[in-house]
């Protein structure tokens, strides 16, 4: 029935068709969630967000600790100056990348411009 030649788990095949597999449910996975994810927080405004993580926070920190009225103040300001804070870095983030972008459009034929602009669905 089984041949005593066969090396099973440690043949060589078996190994890369296994590993094959694993990268692609790997790579599916990824892209799936990527895509869920991406679609997710585009849905949602930065400030939304942050604002219903905040209150999120706030409440479930309200109730679970017993925050006076002057602590759960402290924690709101706390709050509030993280999220500008936050949304200020993603600004500079952004702008930082889109100087890359031009600085790199700048060095590039109008060709390869276009070609760079559909690679990165950017017009």
């Amino acid at each position: 029935m089984f041949r005593e030649d066969d090396d099973g788990w440690s043949n060589p095949k078996v190994l890369i068709i296994f590993a094959l597999i694993f990268l692609c449910g790997l790579a599916a996975g990824s892209a799936i969630t990527r895509t869920y994810l991406h679609s997710r927080i585009q849905g949602m405004g930065t400030t939304a967000t942050m604002e219903a993580a905040r209150h999120y926070g706030v409440i479930r920190l309200k109730t679970e600790l017993g925050l006076t009225p002057d602590q759960e103040k402290t924690i709101m300001q706390v709050l509030d100056d993280y999220g500008k804070y936050y949304q200020n870095i993603e600004d500079e983030r952004e702008d930082v990348a889109e100087h890359g972008r031009r600085r790199i459009l700048d060095t590039l034929t109008p060709d390869q411009q276009a070609r760079f602009n559909r690679i990165f669905r950017k017009h």
